[in-house]
């Protein structure tokens, strides 16, 4: 089962996209050998850049107001997957990509 709040779904699509689509380019490139290995780190690393700047983006507070005392209020969203906010997976993400690329030496 999967848990995730707001737009935290988005973790898993980014590293998806980034883990196949650099796969699939590496393919395109050099033949299904070790490009393909190589791409998928690529993808990865990107994807891991892209979910931290995303979740931090998304999970950032914003400056309101209450209506009823007129005081300023920070409302804070929650973007998480796994109750733990988006952005903390990129470097996650990332060292799943060294984790495929020491791998790839062995």
């Amino acid at each position: 089962m999967i848990v995730w709040t707001g737009w935290g779904i988005l973790t898993i699509l980014i590293a998806a996209i980034g883990g196949a689509g650099g796969s699939g380019i590496g393919v395109a490139l050099g033949g299904p050998s070790d490009s393909a290995n190589l791409g998928t780190v690529i993808g990865l690393l990107l994807a891991g850049v892209a979910i931290w700047f995303v979740g931090e983006r998304l999970n950032r507070p914003v400056q309101g107001f209450d209506q009823a005392t007129g005081q300023p209020v920070l409302y804070r969203n929650r973007h998480r997957l796994f109750w733990v906010p988006m952005q903390y997976f990129g470097p996650i993400v990332g060292l799943a990509a060294l984790g495929v690329g020491v791998g790839m030496l062995f």
